[in-house]
């Protein structure tokens, strides 16, 4: 099952294989991390890597929702979102580069079997 694993700090470890794991106070970033599946998407396309986008900005809005609406919390939850979009950006593209890798690699395979089928 692949993951996509964001938060304000992550370890060097860009892909998570692992539950979603939510801790701390959400506006800071620095504590927190969560996890987003991206089974169900072809990251291939460019709807899939919307889908997954998407999927990540409601994640990232509901974990960074401080429910202040003074000054300093509307700060500190557009600097919390803006960290962990920024944490995340890498791993989307990592993502989507390993689908797209995938994506060769099965067309290979498919098209050395093609060729190596007696009449083929």
């Amino acid at each position: 099952m692949n993951y996509v694993n964001y938060a304000a700090a992550l370890s060097a470890s860009l892909l998570a294989l692992a539950p979603a794991t939510v801790g701390a106070a959400p506006n800071d970033p620095a504590v927190f991390s969560e996890t987003v599946g991206h089974d169900d998407l072809d990251l291939t396309t460019p709807r899939g890597v919307a889908l997954l986008e998407a999927r990540i900005d409601t994640r990232v809005n509901r974990l960074c929702a401080t429910g202040g609406r003074d000054f300093a919390s509307l700060r500190l939850e557009r600097e919390c979102r803006r960290a962990a979009l920024a944490r995340a950006e890498g791993q989307v593209r990592l993502a989507i580069a390993e689908a797209n890798a995938d994506r060769v690699r099965l067309a290979e395979v498919t098209a050395t079997s093609a060729t190596d089928t007696p009449g083929g």
